[in-house]
């Protein structure tokens, strides 16, 4: 009986409140009118509007970039920027480049304890 008891009380005290699952940040586009937020064809020399918009999760938020990668070529660090709200709203212009390809700009963001979430757009240059 005794040892019942304190296999039902040990078992109790492993049950914590920090048990649940971690809630990661959301980084949404923005989908007003004038902004891209889905991957699409473009044309060459297109100009496009991306806004980010990012809340936090249970880490706070250290670190913005956006990256940019064009074709089969390494990413590129376009924008980068420390945060230190709870949420982060970011507008990038981008130029599409005068040659056919493929361009795919990501946009990430780094929490406090190291982890990155990621958000990418392609875009298929004609």
């Amino acid at each position: 009986m005794v040892l019942t008891v304190g296999i039902a009380l040990g078992a109790a005290s492993c049950n914590r409140e920090d048990a649940q699952p971690s809630v990661n940040p959301t980084i949404e586009f923005a989908s007003e009118d004038g902004y891209t937020y889905l991957s699409d064809t473009v044309a060459v020399n297109d100009t496009l509007l991306v806004g980010v918009r990012i809340n936090k999760g249970d880490d706070g938020l250290n670190t913005f970039k956006v990256l940019s990668k064009y074709d089969n070529a390494a990413e590129v660090v376009q924008d980068s920027l420390p945060i230190g709200t709870g949420s982060f709203a970011f507008d990038k212009v981008i130029r599409i480049r005068p040659v056919a390809g493929t361009e795919r700009w990501t946009f990430s963001v780094q929490e406090t304890d190291g982890d990155i979430i990621r958000r990418a757009l392609t875009f298929v240059v004609q």
